[in-house]
């Protein structure tokens, strides 16, 4: 899987992702370092779990106690959802072998994403989580 992502062409999926929805260069490549990383050590579950929990934490820390907290939570989202298909489209382009587990992955990340998020949005605001969903 290592092998097939580093034959992604980042650059392209980053130009392409900073123009739609302005994700910042230094952010995305952490994100593709520190991914490629916990890929290389062969993490357990529980790892990439804390791995993805940190994540969240780091990008809604500066919106935490503010009013735009929901909207910078859903943004994140957004953007985390355009910039995992754009590296998936790049591994069906390139018909790397292991394309089916990472699009599992992503479908695990993308829902395991939408739960931290909606468990930090409701516990930021002092109510449950299915409060967050019904906005």
């Amino acid at each position: 899987m290592l092998s097939d992502l580093n034959r992604v062409d980042f650059a392209n999926v980053q130009e392409q992702a900073a123009w739609v929805c302005r994700c910042e260069a230094r952010v995305v490549q952490r994100l593709e370092q520190d991914f490629k990383a916990t890929l290389g050590q062969q993490h357990s579950l529980e790892q990439w779990a804390a791995w993805l929990d940190a994540v969240v934490a780091r990008v809604l820390r500066p919106h935490l106690g503010t009013p735009g907290l929901p909207r910078a939570a859903k943004l994140f989202l957004l953007k985390w959802s355009f910039y995992s298909s754009m590296v998936i489209r790049d591994l069906t382009l390139r018909s790397a072998a292991s394309f089916g587990s990472f699009h599992l992955i992503r479908l695990l990340y993308d829902e395991y994403m939408y739960y931290l998020v909606e468990q930090r949005v409701a516990r930021a605001r002092g109510t449950c989580p299915i409060a967050v969903m019904g906005e």
